[in-house]
């Protein structure tokens, strides 16, 4: 079992410091999503290559579905420059979020198509666009299903898998436990359904604290997971309660052993 955590849930000033943190804590990987991403590729590379925590995945940033063909050029930029250190740095991928709102953001233009069919449709063309950077990088393109207070496009993992099925193997979808605690009638169900598609996995428990802080059943969730052939990494995403340290590492030790009886 592959543990990462995500950048802003980890103490220090530095991107070394919170590695080194992240090594007492026990954890092997982390999710780049803040400050950290502000540095030079030249600085990332070399801070990498002199630590053991490895570079799990990276954030990529929000724009596909903006209303100006710049922002939505901007963030398909960004990708793509974040696909490619991806691979370099030998990160899994790049996290998209299709959306966040509960309603669409472009305008409805019935009977010729809704906002929901527009922006599915755009957010369709932005991955084909990008489905060959992804290629030559190595790494994928990671579709997070967010639940219903968050977003209205990607709630739940099939939906996930459909999207990334009409693109190809350089997009996949995430299992996030919070948010199917939420949407799924049946979690383990619902990974089985996601299958192959599944490339990443974030940990947090129902009340968004650190997983084993809630009721939610990882066992068999870890179970469906093995039953697909999951190898990936599980990205710690969550608040803490408690001392972060011992927080996190507490919750690594359960998470741990329940993967190994599941």
């Amino acid at each position: 079992m592959k543990l990462a955590i995500r950048e802003g849930m980890v103490p220090g000033r530095t991107l070394p410091e919170r590695l080194t943190w992240i090594e007492r804590a026990g954890l092997q990987g982390i999710e780049l999503h803040g400050d950290a991403l502000g540095l030079p590729a030249d600085d990332l590379r070399a801070i990498f290559a002199v630590s053991p925590v490895q570079l799990a995945s990276i954030d990529g940033g929000v724009g596909l579905l903006d209303a100006d063909p710049a922002v939505r050029a901007a963030a398909r930029d960004r990708i793509a420059a974040r696909l490619a250190l991806a691979g370099e740095l030998g990160a899994a991928g790049v996290l998209v979020v299709p959306q966040f709102g509960r309603v669409p953001a472009l305008p409805d233009l019935a009977p010729v198509s809704s906002g929901a069919d527009l922006e599915r449709a755009l957010l369709l063309a932005a991955l084909r666009d990008l489905a060959p950077v992804a290629h030559a990088s190595g790494a994928r393109l990671f579709l997070e299903p967010l639940n219903r207070y968050e977003a209205y496009l990607v709630n739940r993992v099939a939906q996930g898998a459909t999207l990334a099925a009409e693109i190809g193997p350089e997009v996949g979808t995430m299992a996030d436990f919070f948010h199917m605690n939420i949407e799924e009638a049946d979690i383990p169900d619902a990974i089985r359904v996601g299958g192959e598609r599944i490339v990443h996995v974030h940990l947090a428990d129902s009340n968004r604290l650190q997983p084993g802080r809630g009721h939610l059943d990882f066992a068999s969730g870890f179970a469906a997971l093995k039953e697909i052939g999951y190898d990936g990494w599980f990205g710690i995403e969550c608040r803490l309660e408690g001392d972060p340290l011992e927080a996190v590492r507490e919750s690594a030790a359960r998470m741990r052993g329940l993967w190994a009886v599941a």
